[in-house]
């Protein structure tokens, strides 16, 4: 079994490859670690030579040419975008609310994108480390890895084939206050799992229609075939209100989803499970 972990997009990348030897296993990873690095120069907002970073300087100005695999990237953006009802939305800093990618122009003859408000800032988040799970995820299978677990800070989990020990790979959703503790199981085989969410005074996610935080101390873990539409599903159904979840859920087949909330008691932390879609 090869078990490696490297630093990869300001957190942790672990790959597990259990029918792979130490050789063949480190070849393999830094050929992964040269991938990510290719997709955190593409993703990131904060390299200023990087495709990203390049565009939020530029396409205020007027249409910006994208790079052919940063305009994927932002096409797969736009379809989650579409499919979760505006829920799923990278771009931010619009001076008016609830207009995020609503202002954003492609070009798809040109290849061009323009922001109509200049406050406009994209931001992959989540996202970005779900697409480098899967670009990673494929690389393997084609270099013909039957079996592994890859994993982006516990955050975001891809998985290929089953566990060696039976037909899925258990995959826990952890408490955020106990390590080690299991709060509930996805079955994986072939799939992955995300998980977004807040800890105790650290709001991080923007709801587009208002453009304000989500607070509260909750998570929502979700698993679905591909890590990055784990990602922007997970991210959408955190900012939606739960009436609104099921008709997102019904755009994404198989996916499974669970929202813990935790509150704080007697200097302790309780949780509970608020909801799950199965």
């Amino acid at each position: 079994m090869f078990h490696h972990t490297l630093g990869a997009m300001n957190t942790r990348f672990c790959m597990v490859l259990p029918a792979v030897d130490a050789r063949e296993g480190m070849v393999l990873a830094r050929h992964t670690q040269a991938l990510l690095r290719e997709q955190e120069l593409m993703m990131s907002r904060f390299i200023p030579e990087g495709d990203l970073a390049t565009l939020n300087r530029t396409a205020a100005h007027g249409p910006a040419p994208v790079p052919d695999g940063l305009w994927r990237v932002l096409d797969t953006c736009r379809r989650h975008h579409r499919l979760t009802g505006g829920a799923f939305d990278i771009a931010q800093g619009a001076r008016r609310r609830g207009h995020g990618m609503a202002l954003l122009h492609f070009d798809a003859t040109a290849r061009t994108l323009h922001f109509a408000d200049p406050g406009i800032q994209l931001d992959l988040g989540g996202i970005g480390k779900g697409i480098a799970v899967d670009v990673v995820r494929q690389y393997l299978v084609d270099q013909g890895v039957e079996q592994a677990l890859l994993s982006f800070g516990e955050s975001s989990v891809g998985v290929i084939g089953a566990h060696p020990a039976g037909d899925h790979w258990p995959i826990g959703v952890e408490h955020l206050y106990e390590r080690g503790r299991s709060l509930h199981r996805f079955e994986l085989r072939g799939g992955a799992m995300s998980t977004s969410g807040n800890r105790d005074g650290q709001a991080h996610i923007v709801i587009p229609a208002s453009g304000e935080l989500v607070e509260g101390c909750t998570t929502i873990s979700v698993s679905c075939p591909g890590a990055a539409d784990a990602e922007a599903l997970s991210t959408a159904l955190f900012v939606l209100p739960s009436s609104r979840r099921a008709s997102v859920l019904r755009n994404y087949p198989g996916a499974q989803a669970v929202e813990f909330a935790y509150l704080e008691r007697d200097a302790s932390w309780t949780v509970e499970k608020r909801w799950q879609h199965e």
